[in-house]
């Protein structure tokens, strides 16, 4: 079953690993891309901020509506 169809609670130990490995792969191919295109550290820097603050926003929404969240 393709990732998106199963829900957190759903995830097994396994897929939590996959899922965390693409996401190492998926950033790493992000951030080369980046800097081929002449993105600066600096303004990957400012990105990256801007991406924590979304994540943040978020999790405190979730939050507050009384959502719980498994960070993997």
């Amino acid at each position: 079953m393709p990732d998106s169809l199963v829900s957190q609670s759903e995830e097994t130990p396994r897929a939590t690993g996959d899922r965390a490995a693409a996401a190492r792969i998926l950033a790493r191919s992000f951030y080369r891309e980046l800097r081929e295109n002449g993105y600066t550290a600096r303004q990957l820097l400012s990105l990256s901020t801007e991406l924590i603050e979304l994540v943040t926003q978020d999790l405190q929404r979730e939050r507050q509506e009384g959502v719980s969240v498994r960070v993997a």
